[in-house]
């Protein structure tokens, strides 16, 4: 689709206007980060002062003061008119609150982390190497558990109560089976969700396998959940689990070949009657449509982090195609809040 004609000015608008949301990425990293939000949070209506951050957390008064007047210039902040600063409306759901479906915390951070693989594209250009996720700066393994957080409340609050069945399985006991369990915060929520059940994650990357480990252990959970260093493409469990969930993981697996295999073996790890849950990246169709909406736009440049890292690609109509190929049936897309997945349900 030609782009629509407009004038020099407007398009330097429209250039710096990326510019600017660059800026606003990095102050509001700096600011997750160094825990400036959670301090203001905490000091509730009233506000925090400049002088008050900085001593509370002990930080240079000149830096605190750049940073904040960047952080209400942004509208992350609100401003008194004197003295004190304090969130701007929402900004505690949004950047604070992993349970919010839509909190965006996580995703600014991953967004701010992925300054090494821009960086190194060009080079990539030429080579076509691959740069495993593990060889980065471990900042960006934090940073993506952070931002797949509300996947799984999304999964068990908004997806599941569509295949009521399953639910009920799980609330009775019942096991259940995380593709890709990254760091292990959704196996931690699914046992806590279902505490009658048993909760197994697949995961073989070795530094998300080692903060799953910990996950795990941290959340005091026993032997009611485990993660094992199992690839996807060797899964040979068969009829043994009530659900599997595939979160942002089908993708990692390889390519077209190695998700059928994925999927073929999923399949056949359910119990008859159990429920497929998969997530992905909700990649449109065909290239005129990333104009049309800013999550395809968002999704366009986090794609040369995911190639850089090896990592697939899957469109939506492709998605439905491979779960109808790999013989599930009630094929359906999931009614949820997350407008950055595409969530499908399938059966068995």
């Amino acid at each position: 689709m030609p782009s629509e004609v407009g004038s020099k000015q407007e398009r330097w608008q429209a250039l710096f206007s990326h510019v600017l949301g660059n800026q606003a990425t990095w102050i509001a990293d700096i600011g997750l980060r160094a825990g400036l939000f959670r301090a203001i949070a905490d000091a509730g209506k009233v506000g925090a002062t400049e002088e008050a951050l900085s001593e509370e957390l002990g930080y240079d008064p000149r830096y605190v003061g750049v940073w904040c007047r960047a952080a209400y210039a942004f509208e992350f902040l609100d401003w008194d008119g004197e003295r004190a600063y304090g969130l701007a409306p929402h900004m505690k759901a949004l950047l604070l609150e992993p349970e919010d479906p839509l909190f965006m915390g996580g995703r600014i951070q991953f967004y701010a982390a992925l300054y090494e693989d821009y960086r190194a594209f060009p080079e990539h250009l030429r080579t076509g190497e691959v740069w495993p996720r593990s060889d980065h700066d471990p900042f960006l393994i934090e940073a993506l558990k952070n931002l797949t957080k509300p996947d799984c409340v999304v999964i068990t609050e908004h997806v599941l109560p569509q295949a009521p069945e399953t639910l009920a399985k799980l609330e009775r006991g019942g096991k259940i089976l995380d593709v890709g369990a990254g760091a292990g915060h959704h196996l931690a929520h699914y046992a806590g969700r279902f505490p009658r059940a048993r909760v197994v994650g697949l995961e073989i990357d070795g530094p998300s396998l080692d903060l799953a480990r910990r996950t795990i252990a941290e959340a005091g959970l026993g032997d009611r959940a485990e993660v094992r260093p199992t690839d996807a493409n060797e899964l040979d469990d068969e009829d043994a689990y009530d659900l599997v969930t595939m979160s942002i993981a089908l993708h990692e697996t390889g390519g077209p070949p190695e998700y059928r295999n994925v999927l073929g073996r999923v399949r056949r790890a359910l119990k008859p009657g159990g429920t497929l849950v998969v997530s992905e990246l909700p990649y449109p169709d065909t290239p005129g449509e990333y104009r049309s909406s800013p999550v395809y736009k968002a999704l366009a440049g986090v794609q040369l982090h995911e190639a850089l890292v090896g990592c697939g690609m899957i469109t939506k109509g492709q998605l439905h195609g491979l779960v109808a190929d790999a013989g599930f049936v009630g094929i359906r897309a999931a009614d949820q809040p997350l407008p950055t997945r595409f969530v499908m349900l399938a059966d068995k």
